[in-house]
């Protein structure tokens, strides 16, 4: 099956597009395909492709100025009118192709219409609305979502050397992102996700209001380890561990749901009974109302840096 030459992959942050582009290029120039068409990930064009080696892979990323230029670019073009040095096919990977300059994507736009026969390109961002609608409309879009908690424990794990049982801390703060989920470390989350659970437990069963504030006053100081960051970054950090926790409550009451937490969308699944038990204590209208409020202490932490 054909694969369009000219291609353009959308979507957050850290969710596999440079990835799957590069997956793409061994998967077009494999020497021992498998059976699905996939490629080997063990020949010599597999392995130098992984390891960013490869003389017919070729890679376009900002420069110091976090731009890419034309010059750069007309370069590369005039690479791609040649054969191959030895691959099937030529593959051109512009990252952040949001970050070609204007003239950059003009000088593109003929070779994305009818590139080479021997080339492809793959245009990847994180804001395609930042490219020429010219240039959107020459390159197939594919468009790729978050990842669901689950999934991104499992790439976590499987792929980036995480410990499963800080996977799934990971993955719920990392909002669908690997690069996210990589930017925190495993403890402090940990320690994060323990103090807001501590705190609904605290709160579940409507304490009166001297002792729910002590509560909320302790979740800004209980003693952080050293090295987690100013207090400022462990309160925020806290705070978005809260949020999450409130925001699967909410999951965990829905109608239909009851107590089959495991079946949930949950950015914390394996809470899933913590957050059963919570769950009810917290009817609609509480969780709307702690979500509120949690929203407005990170809104109120982040203006005050």
């Amino acid at each position: 099956r054909s694969v369009p030459q000219s291609l353009l992959f959308d979507g957050p942050e850290g969710v596999g597009k440079r990835t799957t582009a590069s997956a793409l290029a061994a998967a077009i120039n494999c020497t021992d395909p498998r059976t699905d068409a996939d490629a080997c990930g063990a020949c010599s064009s597999c392995r130098r492709i992984a390891r960013a080696q490869h003389p017919d892979i070729v890679s376009l990323v900002p420069n110091e100025k976090g731009t890419i230029t034309i010059d750069v670019v007309r370069d590369i073009i005039g690479q791609a009118s040649y054969r191959p040095f030895e691959a099937r096919r030529r593959v051109v990977i512009i990252d952040q192709a949001d970050s070609l300059q204007s003239a950059a994507q003009n000088a593109l736009l003929k070779t994305l219409e009818e590139p080479p026969p021997s080339s492809m390109f793959v245009l990847v961002t994180s804001r395609p609305d930042a490219l020429l609608e010219t240039v959107r409309s020459r390159c197939p879009r594919i468009r790729f979502a978050k990842l669901g908690p689950a999934d991104l424990a499992h790439v976590l794990v499987r792929h980036c050397g995480v410990k499963t049982n800080e996977a799934q801390g990971l993955a719920a703060m990392g909002d669908g992102s690997v690069s996210r989920a990589l930017a925190h470390d495993a403890g402090d989350l940990v320690e994060a996700r323990r103090a807001a659970l501590a705190l609904l437990h605290g709160v579940a069963g409507r304490p009166p209001v001297a002792a729910r504030l002590r509560l909320a006053q302790q979740l800004a100081e209980i003693p952080k380890k050293r090295g987690a960051g100013s207090d400022r970054e462990v309160l925020s950090r806290r705070l978005e561990a809260l949020s999450l926790l409130v925001r699967d409550l909410g999951v965990v009451g829905a109608p239909g749901v009851g107590d089959i937490a495991g079946a949930a969308p949950l950015a914390n699944p394996d809470l899933g009974r913590d957050l059963t038990g919570l769950a009810r204590h917290f009817d609609t209208t509480r969780v709307l109302a702690a979500f509120s409020l949690v929203e407005q202490a990170r809104r109120s932490v982040e203006r005050y840096q």
